[in-house]
């Protein structure tokens, strides 16, 4: 099995060009057993912090790499009765998987786009404007494993983001 340069992993017969069969398995499994039990990491602690909010706060759930409502849940208040917000909150939250890619300049997006009550565009499955007064605080948790991917987004009009600091760069 060839190997990047960059890979150390290898020592056997092959380790100079490429890596014995053992050594993929072992590589697979290092690599699943790390992402999984970051992820289960994640779900833990987050879940017991979300357990002691209560309908004081109104929360909503949305992933970065939504693309439909299987992913998004509407920020409501955070009660147990009479209705049972928080529970689809569990639900949906601890339901989830990592998916491919990390974009979080376009989740950053269109969550700023749903704060400003956009429904369109990169938002159409988000049609519950959040907002209810004029001076209430918005606050927007988002957990990564590292280096963004992916589009840029849209601006509040629906155009692409742009560079948006004035910093040359990719």
């Amino acid at each position: 099995f060839p190997r990047a340069t960059s890979r150390s992993d290898c020592t056997g017969a092959f380790g100079a060009t490429g890596c014995s069969y053992a050594e993929e398995l072992q590589n697979f499994a290092n690599w699943y057993g790390y992402y999984r039990t970051r992820m289960l990491q994640m779900k833990t602690v987050s879940g017991r912090v979300f357990s002691g909010l209560d309908e004081r706060y109104r929360i909503g759930f949305l992933t970065i790499n939504a693309s439909g409502a299987s992913q998004y849940l509407k920020i409501s208040k955070f009660e147990t009765r009479p209705t049972t917000h928080k529970q689809n909150w569990f639900t949906k939250f601890y339901a989830q998987d990592p998916g491919p890619g990390t974009p979080l300049r376009e989740a950053l997006s269109r969550v700023g786009r749903h704060y400003a009550g956009m429904t369109d565009g990169i938002n159409s499955f988000m049609p519950d404007d959040p907002i209810q007064y004029s001076c209430q605080r918005n606050y927007t948790l988002l957990t990564t494993d590292g280096y963004w991917n992916g589009a840029g987004g849209q601006k509040i009009n629906g155009s692409a983001m742009d560079n948006q600091d004035n910093t040359p760069g990719t």
